[in-house]
């Protein structure tokens, strides 16, 4: 465990603060993924457990990933920009940045009397006046269980299938380089509380659209791999999505496909949107692909991290495939 230094309070002292209040409102980041959602609704069922008065919202207006739509209490979640009510303590979950957390949402931030940060995203700013981050966790959503075990005798049964497909999706069904034994112990935990693996599993990695499944036998036929096949790049069109009638969550498999190919240290796949392509980077090894997020003014983790550029898709495809190659011989030299 390893705190940033914006970090300024632990999750004890982050429990008294919540045990001395009400009202609460509970935001992620824009584009919400399963650890996103799943740390909101985790710690939003604990509070309604402590008869408390809590309010998870959206960051923006957008619709809610199909693969955790079994989530309890999802359906409850209102964008941030029709929330109506108290606000007197703002909870930022897996959201590092006010950027990251959109306008609407920072007008209840700066609204509210106080505010805490729980993530595991480092960032050189705090953006709440209390945080707790710690960069080594596997997801935010085990942080905020821990959290949830402080506030309850009894945790309810929803907090931990929230956490737990939290942790799930963040590890990429335990895939990827952050599943240590502080994840394993959490899973451990959750499951030996009840909740089910096979069907977190079933609804999070089974249950892709026709659509999804479309876009990746296009991203796979485009695919660009440099000459040592150690990187491999592709991409689909907003064209691609309006033809298919596809949503932005049945993307997010395409790079776990190109991710998976044998020899490849590094995938990107990039999505056009209205004027902007959005870029997603995963490594397979110890490839630091956050430093090249940085470079292209996104950001994220060590293994996987994300950016937008204001670009053309061609120019954006250029632009990826000289980086990579720089990305990989750099990490080869080390």
């Amino acid at each position: 465990m390893t705190v940033t230094p914006q970090t300024n309070a632990d999750l004890h002292e982050i429990a008294e603060l919540i045990l001395e209040r009400d009202d609460f409102v509970l935001c992620g980041h824009v584009s919400p993924d399963g650890d996103c959602l799943g740390s909101q609704l985790c710690l939003w069922h604990a509070l309604r457990a402590l008869g408390k008065s809590a309010t998870c919202v959206l960051a923006k207006d957008d619709p809610t990933p199909a693969d955790v739509s079994f989530l309890p209490g999802i359906d409850e979640i209102v964008p941030a920009a029709r929330f109506e009510g108290a606000a007197r303590t703002f909870i930022g979950l897996d959201v590092p940045t006010r950027e990251r957390a959109g306008e609407a949402a920072c007008a209840i931030l700066d609204a509210s009397r106080c505010s805490i940060t729980i993530d595991h995203h480092a960032v050189p700013e705090r953006m709440c006046e209390y945080a707790y981050v710690d960069p080594d966790s596997a997801s935010t959503s085990i942080m905020v269980w821990d959290l949830v075990k402080m506030l309850c005798d009894v945790p309810p049964a929803e907090s931990a299938l929230c956490a737990y497909t939290g942790l799930v999706t963040d590890t990429g069904g335990f895939r990827y380089q952050n599943s240590d034994t502080r994840a394993f112990a959490a899973a451990a935990e959750l499951v030996g509380l009840g909740v089910d693996p096979a069907f977190v599993a079933a609804k999070v990695f089974q249950c892709r659209s026709w659509a999804s499944l479309k876009l990746e036998s296009l991203a796979l036929d485009r695919m660009l791999l440099n000459e040592e096949k150690t990187r491999v790049l592709s991409w689909v069109s907003e064209s691609d999505m309006k033809n298919l009638d596809a949503r932005k969550d049945d993307t997010e498999e395409l790079i776990v496909a190109l991710r998976s190919m044998v020899g490849v240290r590094v995938a990107c796949m990039l999505r056009e949107q209205d004027d902007t392509i959005r870029g997603s980077l995963r490594a397979k090894d110890d490839t630091d692909v956050s430093m090249l997020a940085r470079k292209l003014g996104g950001g994220g983790h060590r293994a996987a991290a994300g950016f937008t550029l204001e670009c053309d898709l061609k120019s954006a495809i250029a632009l990826l495939e000289s980086e990579l190659d720089a990305l990989v011989g750099d990490a080869s030299e080390e």
